[in-house]
């Protein structure tokens, strides 16, 4: 599977990727995701695995098109490509870290990706400034979306990192440890001593079910 990287910088998932993995509509806008994606590994991927396993990672999985290398991948991945694109492809991984990406990083920075760009979905910039993305829920709304209000959108963003992000971390984890001798860049502590256990919970949302009455304002 493989796209080209628009970033101008190695990232480990592409925009489809993410919409294959994440719970999202197949319609929301591919902006909203892009534009999360170098957010969402430096936040939460690039310290799951520490700077040097994330670099090797994303340095092979994102290949940059050349005048000797153009032939080679154009019949390995049937595309018409030009040089100085950026080819990102779990296929050019080795086959531990393939193995590791479809198992654990896919699903795992799908989700941190949607995360980050959860906020997007309650308000954006526009040429008004910062503006609801749907209309407040009222009797005039008759398409029936509406944008929530914001102790719903904190709710849902903690339940995210901590029903979704959290195990998936810990599973990593997990998983490396058991093969570490696969995984020599990987620094973390292993084994898993209690306190790694433990579910290592963010700074991503604080005073979730403060009182709300100040934003009101």
């Amino acid at each position: 599977m493989y796209r080209i990287n628009p970033l101008m910088r190695n990232v480990l998932i592409t925009t489809d990727e993410v919409i294959f993995h994440a719970p999202t509509k197949q319609t929301l806008d591919p902006r909203t995701i892009q534009n999360s994606i170098i957010i969402a590994e430096e936040r939460f991927i690039r310290p799951a695995l520490d700077f040097d396993m994330y670099n090797q990672l994303v340095n092979a999985k994102n290949v940059e098109v050349t005048n000797g290398n153009k032939s080679i991948l154009e019949n390995k991945y049937g595309a018409t490509l030009m040089v100085g694109q950026v080819v990102n492809a779990f296929e050019e991984m080795t086959s531990d870290n393939q193995k590791l990406w479809k198992e654990y990083l896919w699903k795992l920075t799908a989700e941190c990706v949607m995360v980050i760009a959860f906020p997007e979905g309650f308000v954006q910039f526009g040429s008004e400034g910062v503006v609801h993305t749907s209309p407040p829920a009222s009797m005039m709304s008759t398409n029936g979306l509406v944008t929530p209000d914001l102790k719903s959108v904190k709710w849902a963003m903690d339940k995210k990192q901590q029903d979704r992000i959290d195990p998936l971390l810990e599973a990593l984890h997990d998983f490396i440890c058991r093969n570490k001798e696969k995984y020599t860049l990987y620094k973390k502590q292993c084994p898993c001593d209690e306190e790694h256990l433990k579910t290592k919970r963010s700074n991503l949302v604080l005073g979730l079910y403060d009182d709300d009455k100040n934003w009101s304002n």
